[in-house]
């Protein structure tokens, strides 16, 4: 059980930042547009807004990873029901996050069902 634990306590880090980074390569599109630098600057921040809020929530999901689950749970949501992208397209956004709040919650139930040993609080 503890070795179960811990790797869900790993896989859910390790989805949560590959699914980050997969996010923000599609920022990469505002390069090779001819704009000048300035709004190349505008444009990529403007990209990465939603990828530096899901690095906050892994911040609050490597604290606490029941609440960091439901965060990207709901993140995933968001993404199917915010953009009108075709099913698809949505799974493939959100499936990276969806996993990662799995993984999570599922991280965080395994240790809380993990038996004490004597002495321990």
């Amino acid at each position: 059980m503890v070795r179960m634990s811990r790797a869900l306590f790993i896989a859910a880090r390790i989805v949560a930042i590959a699914g980050i980074g997969f996010l923000s390569v599609f920022a990469l599109d505002v390069f090779g547009t001819g704009e000048p630098p300035l709004t190349v600057a505008m444009a990529l921040f403007m990209h990465l807004l939603p990828n530096l809020l899901l690095v906050a929530m892994l911040a609050v999901a490597w604290r606490w990873p029941m609440v960091g689950g439901l965060l990207f749970l709901a993140a995933s949501a968001s993404i199917f029901i915010f953009l009108g992208n075709p099913f698809g397209v949505n799974l493939l956004l959100a499936g990276p996050l969806l996993l990662a709040g799995g993984l999570f919650i599922g991280g965080a139930l395994s240790s809380q069902h993990r038996p004490q040993h004597p002495g321990q609080r």
